[in-house]
């Protein structure tokens, strides 16, 4: 008796436990090709908009400022892997700053004092 109870206590032990093991990986396939990953937490790894490395000139941030409200600019800042910073004032003259990310030429931010 006592070895059919250990045996049905393992043997559900087991089954229990295997979709677990299932889930601790995961796989993606990216532009390196397929991988597991086991450390996975749910998070994309992968994101289309940062598909194509293309970095934002600083024309091409104070163009987008421009898009976004800004009239006159003052001073620029960032680029090379970080943030453009553009700072300006708009048609009103109150100040505005125009963050931009680097890479996509996304406005992350529009602040006016």
């Amino acid at each position: 008796m006592r070895k059919a109870l250990v045996i049905g206590v393992l043997a559900l032990g087991t089954t229990l436990a295997a979709p677990l093991a299932a889930q601790a990986q995961s796989f993606e396939v990216g532009p390196n090709g397929f991988r597991v990953d086991p450390n996975d937490n749910g998070r994309p790894r992968y994101r289309d908009e940062y598909r194509e490395r293309r970095d934002i000139s600083e024309r091409e941030a104070v163009s987008i400022a421009r898009t976004n409200g800004l009239d006159r600019v003052q001073r620029v800042g960032g680029g090379n892997g970080r943030d453009w910073r553009v700072v300006g004032e708009d048609r009103y003259g109150r100040q505005i700053r125009v963050t931009i990310d680097d890479r996509t030429g996304r406005v992350l931010s529009r602040d006016r004092d």
